[in-house]
This record gives C-alpha cells, sequence and structure tokens, in this order.
C-alpha cells in the first residue's frame, strides 16, 4: 500500500512537472529592420512580390498581426517598445534627458535606450525559469565604452580590428547587463556605421549561426531568443555582399546553416522574380534554418515564433502617420489557434506582456503598458478595443475606434533658436553624413522649419518623404476618418461638423498623457520653470557631439 501511495505521489509529480513544461512554451521574436508591406507575401499588399515559402507557411498556420502597431515608428523607439513592454519616453538615460532639457518636453526620436537599470521581457521572463538569448541588430541597448569606428579607417590596420571585436565584446556586456544569459554577433548600428566599407555589408549566416547555436545548447530547458535582423534596411541586395564580412572583421570560413547565397538568384529566377527579392528569401532561409533546427531537437511542438517589421516605412516613417506607425507580423505556433488574423489593432508594447503571460508569469501591477494578448492568441478571443497611443519628436497621436487624431506641438525652442545653432546642427549632422560617405544637407535651408522628430531645419530623407504624401504635415492639429480616408490626406480638424469629436480626441491624448512622462503642450502643461535659452543652446551643443558622433 506504501509502495503504491508513493509511486502515485511520484506519477502526480512528474505530470505536473511535464505540463507546466508544456505551459511554458520555448519564445522565439524575431525582428525584420525596414520591411514594406509589399514585401510581405502573406499579406494582400504584397502577394506574388516575394518568395518567402517558409513564412507564407507560419502566417497561414498561425494568426495575422495586420493591425499591430509601433508606438514610436523608428528603429531604436520601436525596440524598446518591445524590449520592455513600455512607450519609449519612460527611458532614463543621459539623452533623453538632455533632450528634455533642449525641448521642454519628452523627445522621442533615436535617442531612447535601454541601460542596464531598466526592466526588460528578458529579465522578466528570467524570474520564470527561462534562459535568454540575443543575437543580430541592437540598436536600442546602450553601450557604455562602444567607440565608433571611423568609415575612412582600414581593415589592414591592426588597431581597428582590435577596435571592432573590443565594440563587440562592449554589446555583449550590454546585453548581458539586460538581462541576456547568451548574447552573440552584434550590428550595434546600421550596417553602414559600424566601420570600414568592407564591412558594411548585411551577414544573416553570420547572425543565424549564433541563433541556431543558442538553441542547441538550450533547447532543454524553456528559452527566449531575442532575434533581430539588419535587412531589408538598406543597403539592399545584401545577399550579393562577401559572406566573409562582418562587424568585428573578415572571416576565414562563411558561416554554416543556411543555403548557399548562390542559390538564390537561382531560386528566384525559377519563380519569375528579380533580385530585389532577394533579401526577403534570404531571410525566409533563416526562418527555415530556425524550424528545422528546432525540429532536430524536437521542441518545434513546444515553441511560439512572432514575427515582425519594427514599423511601416511607406510615407511615414519617424512620424505618428498610419505609414509609419502601421506595421505587420504573425504569430504560429502549437498552442495557438492559427488560421486567421488577429482581427484587430494591437501594439508592440503589448508582446512583452503577453510572452510574460505565456510563460506563466505574474507581472507587478503597472509593470507594462501593454496588455496581454494571450487569450487572443491561444482562445481566439476578440481583441479587447483599445486606444493605440503613438508619440514621436514633436506629435502625439491616439487611435480610438475609427478615429486618430495627431497633435503636432513645437517648443519655443525651436521659435527662439537663432540661426547660428540652426546652421550648427545642418553642420554637425553633413560632418556625421561625410564621415559616413552619405549624402549630405548642404542644400538645407537653415532657416526651414523643423520636421516631426528631426534635429536639422529643412527635413531629413524620411521627413521629406512624408510631408510630400501627407498635405496636412505642418497642421498643428490632425483628425482623420480612417476608414474613409486610410491615407491621412483629408484633415478634419477644422471642420466644424467634427468639432465634438476633435474634443473627444483631444480629451483622451490628456488621458493617455496624464500617465506618461513629462509634459506637454496645453495636454499635459509644464509644472516647473523652462530652463534658460543658454542652458538650453548649451545641452543642444552637447548633444550634437553624441547624436552625430
Amino acid at each position: 500500500m506504501i509502495y503504491k501511495f508513493t509511486l502515485t505521489i511520484l506519477l502526480l509529480a512528474i505530470s505536473a512537472v511535464a505540463t507546466q513544461a508544456v505551459s511554458r512554451p520555448n519564445i522565439i521574436l524575431l525582428i525584420a529592420d525596414d520591411q514594406r508591406r509589399d514585401q510581405a507575401n502573406w499579406l494582400p499588399e504584397g502577394k506574388g512580390k516575394t518568395l518567402t515559402p517558409n513564412m507564407d507557411r507560419l502566417a497561414a498556420e498561425g494568426i495575422v498581426l495586420s493591425e499591430l502597431y509601433s508606438p514610436s515608428p523608428v528603429c531604436v523607439p520601436s525596440r524598446f517598445a518591445t524590449i520592455t513592454g513600455n512607450y519609449a519616453s519612460r527611458a532614463t538615460n543621459e539623452w533623453m534627458r538632455d533632450l528634455f532639457i533642449m525641448h521642454g518636453h519628452t523627445f522621442v526620436h533615436q535617442e531612447p535606450n535601454v541601460t542596464s537599470d531598466t526592466q526588460t521581457i528578458a529579465k522578466d521572463l528570467q524570474t520564470v525559469g527561462y534562459v535568454t538569448g540575443a543575437v543580430g541588430k541592437n540598436h536600442v541597448i546602450e553601450a557604455p565604452g562602444y567607440k565608433k569606428v571611423d568609415a575612412r579607417t582600414s581593415l589592414s590596420d591592426p588597431a581597428v580590428i582590435q577596435r571592432l571585436q573590443e565594440n563587440q565584446a562592449t554589446v555583449r556586456a550590454a546585453y548581458q547587463a539586460a538581462g541576456f544569459d547568451f548574447a552573440e554577433r552584434f550590428y550595434h548600428s546600421n550596417p553602414r556605421v559600424i566601420g570600414p566599407p568592407q564591412i558594411q555589408v548585411h551577414n544573416l549566416d553570420w547572425v543565424n549561426e549564433a541563433a541556431l547555436d543558442f538553441i542547441g545548447a538550450n533547447y532543454g530547458k524553456p528559452f527566449f531568443l531575442y532575434y533581430a535582423v539588419t535587412t531589408p534596411h538598406a543597403p539592399r541586395k545584401g545577399y550579393k555582399s562577401d559572406p566573409h564580412a562582418t562587424p568585428v572583421g573578415i572571416l576565414d570560413e562563411v558561416p554554416a546553416g543556411l543555403p548557399a547565397r548562390n542559390t538564390i538568384q537561382m531560386r528566384l529566377d525559377e519563380f519569375g522574380l528579380g533580385e530585389d527579392a532577394g533579401d526577403m528569401l534570404w531571410l525566409d532561409d533563416c526562418v527555415g534554418s530556425i524550424l528545422a533546427k528546432l525540429e532536430e531537437h524536437g521542441v518545434i511542438e513546444n515553441t511560439i515564433i512572432v514575427y515582425f517589421s519594427d514599423h511601416g516605412v511607406e510615407s511615414g516613417k519617424t512620424t505618428c502617420y498610419e505609414g509609419g506607425m502601421r506595421t505587420f507580423g504573425f504569430v504560429w505556433g502549437n498552442s495557438i489557434l492559427g488560421g486567421r488574423d488577429a482581427g484587430g489593432r494591437c501594439s508592440l508594447v503589448d508582446l512583452a506582456p503577453t510572452f510574460m503571460d505565456l510563460a506563466g508569469g505574474v507581472s507587478q501591477a503597472g509593470r507594462y503598458d501593454g496588455i496581454s494578448l494571450k487569450k487572443n492568441w491561444t482562445e481566439a478571443k476578440p481583441l479587447k478595443k483599445r486606444i493605440i497611443y503613438g508619440e514621436m519628436g514633436h506629435s502625439r497621436a491616439v487611435i480610438v475606434g475609427k478615429w486618430k487624431y495627431i497633435a503636432l506641438r513645437y517648443s519655443d525652442y525651436h521659435e527662439r533658436l537663432p540661426l547660428t545653432e540652426r546652421r550648427a546642427w545642418l553642420e554637425a549632422a553633413n560632418k556625421y553624413q561625410r564621415s559616413n560617405k552619405w549624402t549630405t544637407f548642404e542644400e538645407n535651408d537653415p532657416n526651414g522649419p523643423f520636421g516631426h522628430s528631426g534635429f536639422i531645419p529643412d527635413l531629413w530623407d524620411h521627413e521629406r518623404r512624408s510631408m510630400e504624401a501627407n498635405p496636412n504635415f505642418f497642421d498643428a492639429d490632425q483628425l482623420y476618418d480612417l476608414v474613409k480616408d486610410p491615407n491621412e490626406q483629408n484633415n478634419l480638424a477644422d471642420n466644424p461638423e467634427y468639432s465634438e469629436i476633435l474634443q473627444d480626441m483631444q480629451a483622451e491624448l490628456t488621458r493617455q498623457l496624464s500617465v506618461m512622462p513629462g509634459p506637454f503642450a496645453e495636454f499635459k502643461p509644464r509644472s516647473l520653470p523652462e530652463p534658460s535659452m543658454e542652458e538650453r543652446i548649451k545641452v543642444g551643443r552637447e548633444l550634437m557631439e553624441t547624436v552625430f558622433h
């Protein structure tokens, strides 16, 4: 009797452990860089334009996130929202503090970095027993000690190679401090700013090999892999570059794990596709290799894969327009009730709380700005009718139902900025462009207007494209009916028929900002005195040296 009782307890314990293991899925988060909707074969806009059989399968079997929103649509803050579950204006790094002094309100652009003190989803998942890994593009975690290698240097200089390797170690240490047990093979930023021309290329083979190594070493326990690639962001047609070139120098051998690059064009030819589709097929090969690795180790049934593009690219990057904020993705896994669209809007800040929920963790109240999507993913429950919030530079946005409101409020810093400082910002930007051998802004008018989020007068290239696509670009108040006007061409803010709706949307923005850090114009008036213009200019000069370093 005692033997039977003991055996029963043992079996129950084993069953409980097994159940817990199944209920705590492996999670792989794969982030594409600047992927357009017409580069997704599994979206209507991209059908037939790319060859991505692995992604097509996962999207068909999984849930398409066709209305996924990036709160701050440019590289760094979109990743901040993803990795923390919070809006980028909550970043507390030194750049953000300086920008607040300069502008008088929280200013989100490429500066909100994760520091060692920031709570990340990696740290959260570690508390519930996950092993965490990260590979690929950084562009979000602050790496103290990282020293940029000028594009005009040469790989023949041993000091350059040493600096590249030291930079890699610096980024690795920063990721470990941010909660990642495994951290390997990083591009600190875009390929074009990592060093000499020979290595200003994408190398998915190099990054993907590290992802496979992580899975191979950790498949026996629940794991989380943050896998951020640098493609299909420029430089285009990266699959044609040297497969030996990496951010740490030139390899002796091509990394293993992917089909040979010279097969990419052959496969495209079979389907009548041109070379422009090559970067997406190359990325799809990475997805295929990950699936094969999961199969090899018998853990594919207990793995969830989430894929998305970091933000919109078409006519809206660095603004709160739909062309920037609205992005897309899919989620796939055995526990996901797939074969459908998510059926509503969600935000990048929702991913972290969803992962914690899937892992069985209990989040502290107020930890995330986002909400869990678990019930939509695993039970097909309708997404909650929620408000989408956006913040980019001098603009803030809210979407409620079919209505979208954008408030553009410049601080008096720009109104009072003397011509000498306007010219100084332009020259700092041009110096930076020249150091990277890029097109300069020599033709910009120093007396020209500032954009929604740029530092220089007369607009950045991204903002110019947005201005050309959006006729109301400089309107202080913008109200759009996204059902009738999805491209935001008809601003209804000055139409008396919509005055009540405008007031309601402004009230909603006020409510959203009430729980966010920092003031913002009349929606959240400043409670402390403004710094002097002299102090703001001084801080601006210091920022020039760091932003354009």
